[in-house]
């Protein structure tokens, strides 16, 4: 049986579950703002691997939330991995073709998983894979928990200025950050600024569900981003005379305000699109993925390296 090591590398986090253990271990994730990012992704996955017991590999399959795009920093990533696992064979992707994998058990349909950023995907029982949305938290990333949390430090700068509404996001803010003094400076000079600011989201999704109207605004704007990229995404996934299965899946999406107001909204907009919760996580994804001799319906989004490929 194929020796599979699974990875969910996000921003937050990077989780690495060997596929004959048990459990995950759970290791510090990578920004691309840290520098050289390949080597801190491969520095990390090594480091996960080391602890969860060093055990024997032939596969890697990575979802990354800060994959690589060209070629040669992919070779580079893939080979640091195997190099240091000795594994022969590593399969890189990005985090949407994972979380897709297990939100679906390799079926088609449509994936949503919210977490700092957005990772979607859409795929057809007759088309290829097709990543919709997501492009970083620079320009993308719409309803994320970094989109989210950034809105509600910005109504907090703007009530404690005089140029926004009163809000209960400013005490919250408060406790949160460990006060408000030079809020902005001590976030722009942040190690990881992006995750740093993702973390407030819960706090502004409590607020909006408390009846706080300036937090509850932003939540119905990050539920009109979601459901605008599932409409997209359903005219790849959409197939004749026939429901489209949508799985909805990351931390801000488990349960809660979100995922509430959420699935009212998909309910009424887009009754041909059936949500429900995720199959599984990413890394299960990962697993079920290289579980496969050939990445299959996802081959035009996985980089394989080494192997007989």
């Amino acid at each position: 049986m194929r020796q599979l090591l699974a990875v969910d590398g996000g921003q937050s986090a990077i989780r690495v579950r060997h596929s004959s253990l048990d459990h995950a271990v759970d290791v510090e994730g990578v920004s691309r703002l840290e520098g050289d990012t390949a080597g801190s992704v491969a520095d990390a996955i090594v480091r996960g691997w080391r602890d969860a017991g060093a055990v024997a590999t032939d596969r890697v399959v990575m979802g990354l939330t800060t994959a690589p795009t060209d070629g040669e920093t992919r070779q580079r990533l893939c080979a640091m991995v195997a190099g240091q696992i000795e594994a022969p064979e590593v399969w890189l992707a990005d985090d949407a073709v994972t979380g897709h994998a297990g939100a679906l058990s390799l079926g088609p349909g449509i994936s949503v998983i919210v977490g700092t950023g957005v990772a979607c995907l859409a795929m057809s029982a007759d088309r290829p894979a097709r990543l919709i949305g997501g492009h970083g938290y620079l320009i993308g990333d719409e309803g994320g928990g970094f989109w989210i949390g950034s809105a509600g430090v910005r109504a907090v700068t703007q009530a404690m200025d005089g140029r926004g509404p009163a809000t209960a996001l400013v005490e919250l803010a408060d406790a949160h950050f460990g006060g408000l003094a030079s809020l902005g400076d001590r976030l722009h000079s942040s190690a990881r600024p992006v995750d740093t600011v993702a973390r407030f989201a819960p706090r502004v999704l409590e607020a909006g569900a408390a009846g706080d109207a300036v937090a509850a605004a932003i939540t119905d704007a990050a539920v009109d981003e979601l459901v605008t990229l599932v409409q997209a995404a359903g005219r790849h996934a959409a197939r004749a005379d026939a429901t489209v299965p949508l799985a909805l899946g990351g931390r801000l999406l488990a349960d809660g305000p979100l995922r509430e107001r959420l699935d009212r909204a998909l309910a009424r907009d887009l009754p041909d699109i059936v949500a429900r919760s995720a199959d599984g996580s990413p890394l299960d994804g990962a697993l079920l993925l290289g579980g496969s001799d050939e990445p299959g319906r996802y081959r035009d989004l996985v980089y394989v390296w080494g192997g007989a490929t």
